[in-house]
């Protein structure tokens, strides 16, 4: 597969993942700030972050429910609250590596060859949508980190792919794989 191609088949399917990881988020009372939505050059959705990117507890909209959400908060177990901050590092980590991901396409020579496995994104998106099926926390928790950990491969592949490259635009992606990965196991 060629490598517009390709970057575009890993795209689509990781774009559906962050869609049902932001929905998944939204569930857990969160959200992602700053986020709209573009039509990509291949026609796919993409989603880009307006920096700061954060992702906050969800406001509610009547003083009453104020107080609702205040001591349902605060009642989340140590578990609960670690799950919610690990799912909002896999939200940011996918969506930065989206508008990376699009970023290389933009930049990308039509005979450039890249190695990026579409089974990997493929596996991701599989592991989002069965985490979204998942009415037990434990279990729940569980696909999170299988998700965590295919999206590390991902991250991981794509660096090593870029290092045997020789260009000034690869460096830089490099660099910001780094940071997405580190950002991604920061606790």
């Amino acid at each position: 597969m060629p490598g517009p191609a390709l970057v575009r088949d890993v795209l689509s399917h990781q774009t559906k993942a962050f869609t049902i990881l932001s929905t998944l988020l939204e569930e857990r009372g969160m959200r992602c700030n700053n986020i709209y939505i573009v039509e990509g050059a291949a026609g796919s959705t993409l989603y880009y972050t307006r920096p700061p990117a954060t992702l906050t507890d969800q406001k509610p909209e009547s003083d009453e429910s104020d107080t609702a959400s205040i001591s349902s908060t605060r009642s989340l177990t140590l578990a609960q609250k670690a799950s919610r901050n690990r799912l909002s590092r896999v939200v940011q980590s996918t969506l930065s590596l989206l508008v990376l991901e699009q970023n290389i396409l933009d930049h990308l020579c039509l005979d450039h060859q890249l190695s990026m496995q579409v089974k990997d994104s493929i596996e991701f998106r599989n592991l989002c949508t069965h985490m979204a099926l998942q009415t037990d926390d434990r279990r729940f928790d569980q696909d999170l980190n299988l998700a965590q950990e295919c999206l590390t491969t991902i991250i991981t592949n794509m660096a090593w792919d870029t290092t045997n490259k020789t260009c000034d635009f690869c460096e830089s992606v490099q660099e910001q794989l780094k940071l997405i990965l580190k950002k991604l196991h920061d606790d």
